[in-house]
């Protein structure tokens, strides 16, 4: 009787998970925002027209306005044939910010921001939203 309790609660929880695991919200919710991102296993992505310097510095200057403590950042990293720049901060309680930037061509860069270990959607859109009015403002 308990295992097949056990067993019942785990399937539960991992179809939830997976039905949970990618969905469309809008980045910027607060100013009625047409972008949209998905959010991918605990991770926020979306595309912005923009290269990817840009959104480099969008998201650093979007951190900083933001008041993370960014730790590092890696640039031009090669990963499948397409240059990617990772980002590092830290937030209050010592949760790892990662925000990852993807050329997907000259003109066009993925953004993905993901708090901690288990994700945080609504700060990760926070964060976005602010990268998106930065870019935006440039």
């Amino acid at each position: 009787m308990t295992t097949s309790v056990i067993r019942f609660i785990s399937t539960l929880l991992l179809a939830s998970f997976f039905l949970v695991a990618c969905q469309s919200v809008t980045v910027n919710p607060r100013n009625d925002s047409s972008s949209t991102a998905q959010y991918q296993l605990n991770t926020l992505v979306s595309v912005f027209d923009t290269d990817t310097d840009t959104a480099f510095r969008a998201s650093i200057q979007s951190l900083d306005v933001l008041g993370y403590f960014r730790t590092g950042e890696i640039r031009d990293e090669n990963i499948k044939d397409r240059l990617q720049t990772s980002i590092f901060a830290r937030k209050v309680g010592d949760e790892k910010i990662v925000v990852k930037i993807t050329e997907l061509s000259p003109e066009q860069s993925q953004v993905s921001v993901r708090i901690g270990v288990i994700g945080n959607m609504p700060e990760s859109q926070v964060i976005l939203a602010e990268i998106e009015e930065s870019i935006l403002g440039q």
